[in-house]
């Protein structure tokens, strides 16, 4: 079976010295700003949200050399199913040698009765630096009965030649989170994470350490932790609400840039 082109298609280039954007293919239900100063670019969805039976897909290509921003100044709202299939929503992000990528989506919003199936492949060439944010939160707005949604998240990172530097998988639902087992929510409703991926040097540990420690307290909770060989760091974040989370998100992203 012939696998469906992304809906999102972004490929960079360096030309005549900076980077531009070299292809674009933007179909329903995404939309691409004019690129901002140098290759930043806004991406937005039309549809409203995620809904029951969606499939969507991105893949991001920055080419040798390259530095490109993507970011999304909305957070996608996944709605409830009603009786269909979860969203799926499938993220290829290509960073080839020497090239810097940052991925930047807000935190999706998970509804009553919403289910979303994520993933996520990063592929990084010799030298590439790839900073990504990912995140979600529970949200139970007034007048909607309650019902059991779940996220099904999974992130895989790869060398160009296929060698594996890490990966996640991460499935969350309303029980787990009501449970408030300890050590694991702690009644917290909204949870992020950002990776960065780069070849680690003396100190580029400590440096990213040093991005978490002004976001925490008593309603943002982190922890960081190395990635094998000196491949990068993962930062892990707890918050009380989605408000706390995407304060402390875009703080240690903008530290890290």
């Amino acid at each position: 079976m012939t696998e469906a082109a992304p809906q999102l298609d972004l490929a960079f280039a360096v030309r005549g010295g900076r980077t531009v954007l070299a292809r674009r293919h933007v179909s329903y239900p995404f939309h691409v700003a004019a690129p901002l100063a140098g290759a930043e670019v806004m991406v937005q969805s039309v549809s409203g949200g995620l809904f029951g039976d969606d499939r969507l897909g991105q893949r991001i290509v920055v080419g040798a050399g390259g530095a490109a921003v993507i970011r999304m100044p909305s957070a996608t709202v996944v709605h409830g199913r009603r009786g269909k299939e979860a969203a799926r929503l499938a993220v290829t992000l290509h960073a080839a040698e020497g090239a810097r990528l940052a991925y930047l989506p807000r935190p999706v919003i998970l509804l009553p009765g919403s289910g979303l199936v994520q993933s996520m492949e990063v592929t990084l060439g010799h030298r590439a630096r790839v900073l990504l944010q990912d995140g979600f939160l529970m949200h139970d707005p007034a007048g909607h009965p309650p019902a059991e949604r779940f996220l099904d998240s999974r992130v895989t990172i790869v060398r160009v030649g296929g060698r594996r530097v890490a990966r996640d998988r991460m499935r969350v639902t309303d029980a787990m989170l009501d449970a408030a087992a300890p050590g694991v929510a702690g009644g917290c409703r909204a949870f992020g994470t950002v990776w960065l991926l780069q070849d680690m040097a003396a100190g580029d540990f400590e440096r990213c350490r040093a991005t978490l420690a002004p976001v925490l307290g008593p309603d943002v909770y982190g922890a960081i932790t190395p990635l094998r060989a000196a491949s990068g760091a993962l930062i892990r974040l707890a918050a009380r609400d989605g408000g706390a989370l995407d304060g402390a998100l875009n703080a240690i992203t903008r530290a890290l840039a």
